[in-house]
């Protein structure tokens, strides 16, 4: 337990100081005043100041925050910017004030790209290799044998056994041309996936396996880039379907992603950071939905000034704000019964 508790902390606190660093960096560039940048929350074990902004590390390693001058009230009073500051982020246009915002869930998948990188760099990249291949499917047909390792489809690198099935899946009934690396060769096999009856999607009969080899930085780079952009797209298409229903809604919440951290750090050190990497991935694209309380919804709050040529008053946008907590709360409520119910279906 005590070992679930730091890994959950350091986690969280690798997706919260990444994603208020990006706030704060930009906000300083953009030349808004910043009260304080902290790393977590309650009482302070560490404080010191550089020009107008506290630094402060807080007893409470769970997240972090970044206060700016004419959005949140500073400690001392007497530091408080007068309405009509030039300093003050409201006083800021609305692209300066949209890149400020929008910086934080970037610096989300900056993260993302630099955990998977130090993993990859670490443990080595992921292969796809086949394992066996299903008499008479269309992967015998065209010529796939076991212990082929895939490298491309359609030209493209592939990224572990996960991204080799999304493709597969999507392509039912067209042509997709493989290449595979056999006996030190590399091979062109073109494949066409059949429709599964019951899903409709794309299937070729193979059985996939992921070894992973050792890498060049180069190469650590390459694919930490790859698996960021990739996850990032997954995600977006499977939020997609499950919002038009074809696609059965899983989400986890604090339980899910507390068992899955205890799990991780049990496995070890680059178990944990991948997980990380992954949960940078998915909180930095909830955080972009145009729900008010998250960061898609300032944005929205910016589109519509834009547009209006002035903002919503406090009145409207306190409402928005309202209505979008009661989503975040269903949202919430769903994925806390969601990881109950995985509980109790796994006891």
């Amino acid at each position: 337990m005590f070992i679930t508790i730091l890994a959950f902390a350091f986690v969280f606190t690798t997706f919260a100081l990444a994603h208020e660093f990006g706030h704060f960096a930009v906000g300083k560039a953009m030349g808004v005043k910043v009260h304080e940048f902290s790393i977590g929350f309650g009482p302070r074990a560490i404080r010191f100041r550089l020009g107008e902004t506290v630094y402060s590390l807080r007893l409470l390693p769970l997240g972090a925050f970044v206060k700016f001058g004419g959005v949140d009230k500073p400690e001392d009073p007497a530091e408080e910017i007068a309405p009509d500051d030039a300093r003050s982020f409201t006083n800021k246009s609305v692209p300066a004030r949209a890149l400020i915002i929008a910086a934080g869930p970037v610096m989300n998948f900056v993260a993302a790209f630099v955990l998977f990188s130090v993993v990859f760099l670490g443990f080595g990249v992921p292969t796809v290799q086949v394992k066996d291949v299903i008499k008479g499917s269309r992967a015998e047909l065209a010529g796939l044998k076991a212990r082929d390792r895939i490298i491309l489809i359609d030209d493209q690198r592939v990224d572990g056994v996960a991204d080799v099935r999304e493709r597969i899946m999507a392509h039912p009934g067209e042509s997709m041309s493989l290449t595979v690396l056999r006996d030190g060769v590399e091979r062109t096999i073109q494949v066409t996936p059949a429709k599964d009856p019951e899903t409709g999607s794309g299937v070729i009969g193979v059985v996939l396996e992921e070894p992973w080899v050792r890498a060049s930085i180069i190469d650590a780079l390459g694919t930490g880039a790859r698996y960021t952009v990739n996850m990032s797209r997954s995600l977006v298409v499977a939020l997609g379907r499950m919002i038009t229903g074809r696609m059965k809604a899983e989400v986890a919440g604090p339980i899910g992603i507390a068992q899955m951290v205890g799990e991780s750090a049990r496995l070890g050190l680059f178990n944990l950071l991948f997980l990380a990497a992954v949960l940078n991935v998915n909180l930095g694209l909830l955080n972009l939905l145009p729900i008010p309380v998250l960061d898609g919804g300032w944005l929205l709050f910016l589109v519509i000034e834009a547009l209006r040529r002035r903002p919503l008053n406090q009145d409207q946008e306190a409402f928005a704000r309202l209505i979008g907590m009661a989503v975040l709360m269903l949202i919430l409520l769903f994925a806390t019964f969601s990881d109950i119910m995985r509980l109790v279906r796994i006891s």
